[in-house]
C-alpha cells in the first residue's frame, strides 16, 4: 500500500482557508476559489510561522484551524514603520503617478533588494506618509482550512526566491511583516532620477535604510 504523503520538511502544500479577525469575527481573506496558497515546507519564509505549524504532519484533504496571537502571525504594529518619504519619488515626467493615492497600497523596493509593500496614508506638497507595517499587524487571527495537495517539492521549488511576497495583495498567507524605519532615506524612483534605477508598473523607494526588509 502506498504511504500517504504528508506536510513536512521538503514537501510542495498547496491550502485554501479563510482567515478572520479573532476579536469580532470579520473575515480578512479568503483564498480565490481554484487559487490555493501554496509553499514548500521549510524553505518558504513568507509563511505566517504559526499556520507552518498547525498543518505539520496532515495528509490532502485534511482540515486545519488555528487561533494565532500577533507575534505568531503577522506582528505587532510598529510606529517606526510609517514613514514620511519624499514625493518627487513617486513621480513620473514631474506629475504624481496615478497610483498614487490615499489608502494605496504599492510595492516598494529596499537598497538590498526586498519587496515591501506600504499604504499611503496622507500625500502632502512635499512628503507622502507611508504605512510599512503589514495590514493585520497587531491582530489576533484564525485561520479555517484545508489542504488541497501534498507532493515531493521539485528541485526548483526547493530554491527559496530572493526577496519576498507583500501583505495581503494575492497571497495573504505570507508573514512578511516590517517595511523601512523612520530614517529612510530614497534616492531614485519613479523619477528615475539615477542610472539604473526605473519605475515599473508602480512605484519603488530605491535607496531605503539599510537593514530595512522582511523578517
Amino acid at each position: 500500500m502506498e504511504k500517504e504523503l504528508k506536510v513536512g520538511p521538503g514537501m510542495f502544500v498547496a491550502y485554501s482557508y479563510k482567515l478572520y479577525n479573532e476579536a469580532d469575527g470579520a473575515l480578512l481573506f479568503e483564498t480565490p476559489e481554484n487559487h490555493p496558497d501554496v509553499m514548500v515546507y521549510g524553505v518558504s519564509q513568507e509563511v505566517v510561522p504559526g499556520l507552518i505549524a498547525a498543518m505539520q504532519g496532515l495528509k490532502a484533504g485534511d482540515k486545519f484551524g488555528v487561533t494565532l496571537p500577533p507575534m505568531a502571525a503577522f506582528g505587532e504594529r510598529h510606529e517606526e514603520d510609517i514613514v514620511e518619504l519624499d514625493r518627487e519619488i513617486f513621480t513620473r515626467d514631474g506629475k504624481l503617478a496615478e497610483e498614487v493615492k490615499v489608502g494605496a497600497v504599492l510595492p516598494m523596493m529596499t537598497a538590498e533588494g526586498y519587496r515591501v509593500i506600504g499604504t499611503i496614508l496622507e500625500i502632502g506638497d512635499q512628503k507622502i506618509k507611508m504605512d510599512f507595517n503589514h495590514p493585520f499587524a497587531g491582530l489576533t487571527v484564525r485561520y479555517d482550512g484545508t489542504v488541497d495537495e501534498v507532493r515531493p517539492a521539485t528541485e526548483q521549488e526547493l530554491k527559496p526566491a530572493h526577496g519576498c511576497g507583500g501583505g495581503c495583495c494575492g497571497n495573504c498567507g505570507d508573514g512578511c511583516g516590517d517595511g523601512c524605519g523612520s530614517e529612510a532615506e530614497t534616492s531614485c524612483g519613479c523619477g528615475d532620477k539615477e542610472e539604473g534605477c526605473s519605475c515599473g508598473d508602480s512605484c519603488d523607494c530605491g535607496n531605503q535604510e539599510k537593514g530595512c526588509g522582511c523578517k
